[in-house]
Parts: structure tokens; C-alpha cells; sequence
């Protein structure tokens, strides 16, 4: 005797369809949806632990002449988990106190180049001077385009570009703003001072400057489920203190 097939009315399979075209493009958003968000936390926390590494290496290396040099060596290190080529560039500058931003001719002076390569001459802003008690070129900036790109500041710091960090580190005067990318701002020019910042009399001394390390990056997103990218910026802001100096230096 034959098997007796299973009763299936006529039109199950066009529901299940149906229900199928619904579910299926939710389900599908939903899962790139997690992964894309997921990318650019990895990011936001990569540019995070960047300018939080480079700012505290900046407070160290003080007006040591090659400081740039190894502020952006911790940037790169702490930078690695952002794609290749997101990062659009670097400023590091002279801030007028925590909670500072970089004044808009460091970013105008950035924002103008990235329309090319990697800067390999100094870009930034000289600052404005400032009288007592600061004593100081407040805005100050030099300025790193493109710094992850081949040729860029990050191998110019780590020593993978063409010439050797002291080529392109460690400006003394501003005739090598050709050649050296960090003449905008010198490290020779930067103040430096060690807490409590009191001479032996007891009296207030000239604060150390304040010096900010910012990143802006463009985080690619994969899918485009929710944009092409998303910009990120960050900025650390520490007090030039370094340890090797003496008691009011």
C-alpha cells in the first residue's frame, strides 16, 4: 500500500516566504549593524589610547630636542588598531590648560593639506606670544598629515622612512623647516618646570607649559549600513613636567 503523503494546505509555502523577506533583511542589519559598531568602538579606543600615550610621552620628553620623534613613535604603537590610511593627521601644541582645543590655524593648516601625501616639511602655526606669568607661544602647533602613510611621520619617527629620525626631528633653527617637520614648534622652545613649581624662596615660579597631542581620524565602515565613515578626534592635554629635571628648573 502506498505511503499517504502528509496533508499540506496549498498556501504554507507562500507564507513562509513571506515571512522569510521580512525576517531575513532585519536579521541581516542587525548582525552588520553589531559588527560596524563593533569596528568603530575599536577605533574610537585605538585614537583614545593614541593621544592618552603620546600625551603622557610628551610630558616626559619635554624640550628634549627629538620629543616629537617620540611622541609620535607611542601614537603609532598605540595607534595600530586603526585601518591603514584612517588616520588624517596629528597635532601636537602648545595648550592654554586642560580642556583646550587646537586653535583653528593648527586644523585650517592640516585640514589644507590633506588633499596630498605626508607632509615631509614642517606644517603648523607659531603661535601667539604671551607676556608674564606665561612667557610662552600659546597655540604653538606642529602638524603631521597622513602620518600612517608610507613615508610618513609614523616611519619617520620609527625609523622605517628613507633617512633616519634626525633628519626630520630636532629643529634648532627656521631655515630647516624643509626638511624637518617639527620647526613650527620646537621642542627647544617648550617650558619646562617640575611640581610644586615654587623656588626655594617659597615663590610661585613660571608654570611648565601645557601641551596637547590630538588625532582625527576617518574610521571606515564596512558594510555602509550606517555611512561610508565616521570622524573621530581626541585630544590629551599634560603638563611638560619631566622627571630628569631638577627642583625649579
Amino acid at each position: 500500500m502506498a505511503a499517504r503523503r502528509p496533508f499540506r494546505r496549498g498556501g504554507d509555502e507562500g507564507a513562509a516566504l513571506v515571512e522569510a523577506a521580512i525576517v531575513l533583511p532585519v536579521f541581516f542589519m542587525l548582525v552588520f549593524g553589531i559588527m560596524e559598531v563593533g569596528g568603530a568602538i575599536k577605533s574610537y579606543s585605538a585614537a583614545n589610547n593614541a593621544v592618552r600615550a603620546g600625551g603622557r610621552m610628551a610630558s616626559v620628553a619635554g624640550s628634549t630636542p627629538m620629543a616629537d620623534r617620540m611622541i609620535l613613535e607611542r601614537v603609532a604603537q598605540e595607534a595600530a588598531g586603526l585601518g591603514k590610511g584612517e588616520i588624517q593627521y596629528v597635532i601636537v601644541w602648545n595648550a592654554d590648560g586642560p580642556g583646550d582645543a587646537p586653535p583653528s590655524a593648527c586644523t585650517s593648516a592640516a585640514n589644507g593639506q590633506l588633499g596630498g601625501g605626508p607632509n615631509t616639511s614642517s606644517v603648523g602655526y607659531a603661535g601667539v606670544s604671551s607676556g608674564p606669568p606665561l612667557n610662552t607661544k600659546l597655540g604653538a602647533c606642529n602638524v603631521y598629515v597622513w602620518p600612517d602613510r608610507p613615508g610618513g611621520a609614523f616611519d619617520m619617527a620609527t625609523g622605517r622612512a628613507s633617512r633616519p629620525p634626525e633628519y626630520y626631528f630636532g629643529c634648532t633653527s627656521a631655515t630647516e623647516a624643509t626638511t624637518k617637520v617639527d620647526c613650527s614648534w620646537p621642542a627647544r622652545e617648550r617650558k619646562v618646570t617640575i611640581s610644586p613649581r615654587r623656588n626655594l624662596s617659597g615663590l610661585p615660579t613660571v608654570r611648565p607649559d601645557y601641551i596637547g597631542v590630538y588625532i582625527r581620524a576617518e574610521h571606515r565602515y564596512l558594510t555602509g549600513i550606517l555611512g561610508r565613515t565616521l570622524t573621530i578626534t581626541d585630544s590629551g592635554i599634560n603638563l611638560i613636567e619631566p622627571d630628569e629635571y631638577g627642583f625649579g628648573a
